[in-house]
C-alpha cells in the first residue's frame, strides 16, 4: 500500500527535483502494484515534447488530479495496475515511440523516459 502524505509531504514533493520524484514514483509503484493517468472521454491524455508525443504517469490519483485543470479539466485520474501496464502499455509504447512523463509536478516538470527505460526500472 502507498504511504499517506500530507499536504506538507506532497507539496515539497513536487517541489522536488524530476529524480527525487521518479524514484518516489518507482517506489509507490512497486509497492502499491498500481499506477495513475488522465483519461477523457477521447481516451488518455497524451501531451507533445520536443521529443515527440508522450503520456504521463503518477504515483496515486491525487497527484494525477492536480492536473486535470484548465485544458484537461474533462479529465479524470484512471487507475493501471502495474501488471497490465507492464504487459501491455510498455510493449505498445515501445512499438509507437511514446515517451512517458513520470510524475510531472504542476510546473510541467517530469522525467521523460522511454517506455523501454521506465520498463528497466520498474523490473520483470
Amino acid at each position: 500500500m502507498s504511504q499517506e502524505l500530507s499536504v506538507d509531504q506532497r507539496v515539497m514533493l513536487l517541489a522536488s527535483p524530476d529524480d527525487e520524484r521518479l524514484s518516489y514514483f518507482l517506489e509507490q509503484v512497486k509497492s502499491s502494484s498500481q499506477l495513475w493517468s488522465l483519461s477523457n472521454e477521447q481516451g488518455f491524455v497524451m501531451v507533445e515534447t520536443d521529443e515527440g508525443d508522450c503520456v504521463m504517469v503518477w504515483p496515486d490519483a491525487e497527484f494525477a488530479a492536480q492536473w486535470a485543470v484548465d485544458d484537461w479539466d474533462d479529465c479524470e485520474p484512471v487507475l493501471i495496475d502495474l501488471a497490465t501496464f507492464k504487459s501491455t502499455w510498455l510493449p505498445s509504447l515501445i512499438t509507437d515511440e511514446v515517451s512517458i512523463a513520470v510524475f510531472p509536478n504542476i510546473e510541467d516538470e517530469g522525467k521523460l523516459l522511454t517506455a523501454t527505460e521506465l520498463s528497466e526500472q520498474l523490473g520483470k
